[in-house]
């Protein structure tokens, strides 16, 4: 796992382009210190500790302007699903909305109730484009996680991601929605 999460890192240093794709659960970049305790359940307190402060600090490349553009597409789904409970998603919410402002960050929603099948159903990646090498995909399961080297992989993840780009929510309605799911949640506690 450290050699995964060393890899991840480097790969989002050294990226031009990270498009994520999140399905169930919130972008690990734009998540906040309690969403991701909740996210990393099941790992000793001392690990999840670790882990999160880790997940944090990862978060300093979107700030940096030799950093990559980081794209989040997200499920309406994910938007939706109170992990950590409401308060908490009310929260991490509210931070998407802020973080959506940042020059080098793009939010948008890919809206519930597509009636046709997209590659987001096919579950969460992310897709990481480099301004020398051929795309590389992570995919990451309940315990293992995997990179995708083969040129055809990567081509295959930025038809999907593309295909997604034409179905998503534009960046201002889709923190419009954002916000307004934070208040409902909020409201419904």
């Amino acid at each position: 796992m450290q050699h995964e999460l060393t890899t991840l890192i480097e790969f989002e240093r050294d990226a031009t382009q990270v498009t994520e794709v999140s399905t169930m659960v919130l972008p690990g970049l734009l998540q906040i210190a309690d969403y991701a305790r909740a996210v990393m359940t099941g790992a000793s307190s001392s690990d999840v500790e670790a882990r999160v402060t880790l997940r944090l600090g990862r978060r300093e490349i979107l700030t940096n302007k030799q950093g990559p553009h980081f794209t989040a597409l997200i499920m309406e789904t994910a938007l939706r699903n109170p992990i950590g409970g409401r308060a908490v998603l009310a929260e991490q919410l509210r931070h998407i909305v802020d973080v959506a402002s940042w020059e080098r960050v793009t939010v948008q929603v890919i809206p519930a109730g597509i009636e046709r099948w997209h590659p987001a159903h096919a579950g969460a990646f992310i897709l990481f484009e480099f301004p020398k090498s051929k795309p590389i995909v992570h995919i990451e399961q309940y315990s293992s996680s995997t990179f995708l080297h083969e040129p055809e992989d990567g081509r295959a993840y930025q038809e999907a991601a593309g295909t997604l780009r034409q179905l998503v929510m534009s960046p201002e309605d889709s923190t419009e929605l954002i916000a307004r799911i934070a208040n409902e949640t909020e409201n419904s506690q």
